[in-house]
């Protein structure tokens, strides 16, 4: 406690007393002990008060100076507190005035003692200040209700909350963060103590930041693609949508406790772990990794693409991957690589040569059989080069001119034109693509050859048919000249005799040589004349015998014979018995038949075998002279020569092979095989 202001003079009063007390009772007999001569007793005695009189002033004199001294002491350092006092006001209030929250402090009853600059500027009515006002003069009954039950709850519950206000203020409606606590001293709580911070703005941030992650989530969980959030460290997932639980078949619960191990084939776990453990060392952005194969609830197996990147959620680093379902695409990419590498293998096996060309006309792809015809070990020495330098000879020729209309047009074009560096007849066939053009060419030497041949073919049949058909008409004119001049001629001289032999009957004397019998002769004459003219049309042995009986007759009747010619059959051991169809016969006689006339009329033959062996299922015909041999020209059948090609004809009716060539001694020979169906 601190002490009376009058206590130093007290001291002093009580000082001098004490003095004055002692000086009294001990001063006459300090005189005696002192003096023992009476005068100078007597005048000690009288300048014994004079003294007193000087040692009380004297130590009043001391005393008070010494009490002034320490008042002013006192003064000066209440003085100096003072100040401080008023100094450490000034120092707080400021403080308090330049804070951005607004600071206060009111007492049991709600009176405010405190306010700062920021409170004053928010909340006063005009120039009157908050001191002394309560909360439901500042701001409307109902907010003034909730302040002052929470400041009550504070004072007695004595400890410090954070609650949130929104309040309408001088300027606008706001929302604070006030921290509120119990106001103490050393009698006990006084009153409530608060700071305001207006966080209006971070609201908003708030809300806004609410409303994001709103939108985000429902963003996540309406994404048409499945993702995941896990844990970098453990790998357990954190969050899927709805798609995720749509594609793999698990929960959402059932997800959150699993980890991304589980969705993986054992196999492809170790390769997971070195992955996931380098982005854990790393920072890095989106980043796309795959294929994959998960595994979902239901067994099966999906192949995917990851597109991942590391965010931060609940204080964790974690992962959100996008999920892209490639099994489909991958199958379609496994089919296509297959048809590629199927169409490189069947390009590469074609007899075809096959290039490409881009759209600066170098080539992008040739075949096996495209190097080999250009006369290059592999067909990536073809690859780059433009065509025109790898076929320079095609340059002004029609394999240039299809290319670029080819290009022009884009429509397909073919070109057939003789190759001169290949020696060969090419066909062309490009096929635009925009700017590019691929080709096929193709060797058709033998083609053109057999074309060649067909015309010649034709040509000759043509000449065949003109042939046939003037024999026609000189078979057509020969029987009918024989019918008229010979049978017709016999049969009527055969009326006339039985015309007479009616009109006049004969004696029987006269039977052998009478109009009957010379009728009866020509009769005879006519049936043999019919016979010989059918001989000659199809052999009667034929039908009746076969073809061995028909070819043994054709010989003998042969006039080979009267020419000299030594002609021989040779029959072999199987032929005897056996008949082959009237189509087959038919055909073999009449070859031999054209055959044995060649050698006869041409070769200038000494000798003429033919030779006939076969059973049921096959027939062979050799028919060999010694002669001269047939010429290149006759061994296709020239114009004006056709009984080649007539046997030729002849042949391919019944699907026979016919030979036709230079016997080894000379000569020629002409051998026919038939392999007959057997039923």
């Amino acid at each position: 406690m601190s002490s009376s202001p009058f206590a130093p003079f007290g001291r002093v009063v009580a000082g001098y007393g004490v003095v004055a007390v002692l000086w009294i009772l001990w001063s006459d007999a300090l005189v005696d002990m002192l003096f023992d001569n009476i005068e100078l007793l007597a005048a000690a005695q009288a300048w014994k008060g004079l003294l007193f009189v000087l040692v009380t002033t004297g130590l009043l004199y001391l005393f008070l100076k010494r009490v002034h001294a320490r008042m002013q002491r006192l003064a000066e350092d209440e003085l100096q507190a003072l100040q401080r006092e008023a100094q450490t006001a000034v120092l707080l209030q400021a403080l308090l005035d330049s804070s951005p929250d607004a600071v206060f402090a009111t007492d049991r009853e709600g009176r405010y003692l405190l306010t700062n600059r920021e409170a004053e500027r928010l909340f006063s009515q005009g120039q009157t200040p908050m001191l002394g006002l309560q909360a439901h003069e500042v701001v409307p009954a109902e907010t003034a209700d909730k302040v002052r039950a929470d400041e009550r709850r504070i004072m007695r519950e004595g400890r410090v909350e954070t609650l949130e206000y929104e309040v309408d203020t001088n300027h606008g409606r706001r929302t604070f963060h006030s921290t509120k606590g119990p106001l103490r001293d050393e009698t006990g709580t006084i009153g409530v103590f608060g700071v305001a911070r207006d966080i209006t703005d971070m609201v908003a941030v708030r809300r806004q930041l609410e409303e994001s992650e709103l939108r985000y989530r429902r963003l996540f969980n309406a994404n048409p693609l499945p993702l995941m959030v896990f844990d970098l460290e453990s790998l357990r997932f954190l969050a899927v949508n709805q798609a995720a639980v749509d594609r793999y078949g698990y929960s959402r619960d059932e997800f959150l406790a699993m980890s991304l191990q589980d969705i993986r084939l054992p196999e492809q776990v170790p390769e997971l772990m070195r992955v996931m453990a380098e982005k854990l060392r790393s920072r890095g952005a989106n980043q796309k990794s795959g294929p994959w194969v998960h595994r979902c609830k239901d067994g099966s197996l999906i192949e995917v693409e990851v597109v991942g990147s590391e965010i931060e959620l609940a204080g964790k680093r974690a992962r959100l991957a996008m999920v892209h379902d490639v099994t489909s695409q991958k199958q379609l990419e496994r089919e296509r690589d297959a048809a590629h590498r199927l169409l490189q293998d069947v390009l590469s096996r074609v007899t075809d040569g096959f290039v490409s060309a881009g759209p600066d006309q170098r080539l992008v792809y040739a075949n096996d059989q495209a190097a080999r015809l250009v006369g290059l070990a592999s067909p990536q020495d073809m690859l780059g080069h433009i065509v025109w330098d790898v076929f320079p000879e095609s340059r002004g020729t029609a394999f240039e001119a299809a290319y670029w209309h080819a290009r022009e047009t884009g429509r397909s074009q073919v070109v057939e034109d003789w190759y001169e560096p290949w020696g060969l007849w090419l066909e062309l066939r490009l096929h635009p693509a925009g700017d590019s053009v691929s080709g096929y060419f193709t060797d058709i030497t033998a083609r053109k050859q057999a074309e060649h041949e067909l015309q010649q073919s034709k040509a000759a049949l043509s000449d065949l048919s003109q042939r046939l058909m003037a024999q026609e008409r000189f078979t057509t004119r020969r029987i009918a000249q024989s019918l008229h001049d010979q049978l017709g001629q016999q049969l009527s001289s055969a009326r006339l005799y039985l015309d007479v032999a009616m009109a006049n009957p004969e004696p029987a004397q006269d039977m052998a040589s009478g109009p009957l019998a010379k009728a009866s002769g020509m009769l005879d004459s006519a049936i043999a004349h019919v016979r010989d003219v059918l001989r000659d049309m199809r052999p009667p042995l034929l039908e009746d015998q076969g073809l061995a009986a028909a070819l043994d007759n054709e010989l003998r009747a042969s006039p080979a014979s009267d020419l000299g010619l030594a002609v021989e059959l040779e029959l072999g051991t199987s032929v005897s018995g056996i008949r082959w169809t009237d189509a087959i016969e038919y055909t073999a006689f009449m070859i031999a038949r054209e055959a044995i006339g060649n050698a006869v009329r041409h070769a200038q033959a000494t000798r003429v075998t033919v030779s006939l062996d076969g059973d049921a299922g096959h027939l062979r015909l050799r028919i060999e002279d010694n002669g001269k041999g047939i010429g290149d020209d006759d061994m296709q059948g020239r114009p004006g020569h056709l009984g080649i090609v007539g046997m030729r004809e002849r042949a391919a009716t019944i699907g026979a092979q016919l030979l036709l060539e230079r016997g080894v001694a000379g000569g020629t020979v002409v051998e026919l095989t038939l392999e007959v169906a057997v039923p």
